[in-house]
This record gives C-alpha cells, sequence and structure tokens, in this order.
C-alpha cells in the first residue's frame, strides 16, 4: 500500500512538472518556431491538469477497485512516455538554440 501511494505521488509530480515544460517559453518558442499549433499546445496543457485532478481521486479508489489500479499503472507508463518525448523536444530545441536563432530547424 505504501509503495503504491508513492508510486502515485510520483506520477503527480510528474504531471506538475509536465505542465511546467509544456509552459515553459522555451518550449512555447520551438513550438512558434516550427509553426506548430499553439492552441494544441495549450489543449494539452488542460488534459495534464484534469488529468492531475483524476489521479488525486484515483488513488483513494485504487484501493477497493482493481480496475482503478491498472489504470494507474498504465497512466504511469504513459507519464514516462511523456517526459521522454518531452526531454527529446527540449533536446531538439537546445540544438536549434545552438545552431542559430534566426534559422528555423
Amino acid at each position: 500500500m505504501a509503495a503504491a501511494l508513492i508510486g502515485e505521488a510520483l506520477i503527480s509530480a510528474s504531471i506538475e512538472v509536465l505542465c511546467d515544460r509544456v509552459t515553459s517559453a522555451e518550449f512555447i518558442d520551438l513550438f512558434r518556431q516550427k509553426k506548430l499549433d499553439e492552441p494544441l499546445l495549450m489543449n494539452l496543457k488542460t488534459t495534464l491538469l484534469i488529468l492531475f485532478a483524476v489521479l488525486n481521486d484515483a488513488v483513494e479508489k485504487e484501493i477497493v477497485n482493481p480496475a482503478v489500479r491498472e489504470w494507474l499503472n498504465e497512466l504511469k507508463h504513459a507519464v514516462f512516455d511523456a517526459e521522454d518525448l518531452l526531454d527529446e523536444i527540449d533536446t531538439e530545441a537546445l540544438r536549434c538554440k545552438l545552431e542559430g536563432t534566426d534559422q528555423i530547424c
């Protein structure tokens, strides 16, 4: 039980970090440079915030509902995949910055 609570706390903290990273100036600048859909970025932030709220409720329900426990396990993997993707995006943004700011990568 304690390990599960620690795991959910880690997921919760990861979602908060993802929200911060998605709304960072560097991330938004890269989106603009690549001419990507900014409303899509805001939808991602909204989804992460909703997920954070649902996660807090699910932690309480997982004790009595094995399906919720399985959902939380799947969520953990999805959050880790999202973190990996944002790491790749950050790496690309840094590469673009090092190559020159007036150049679109």
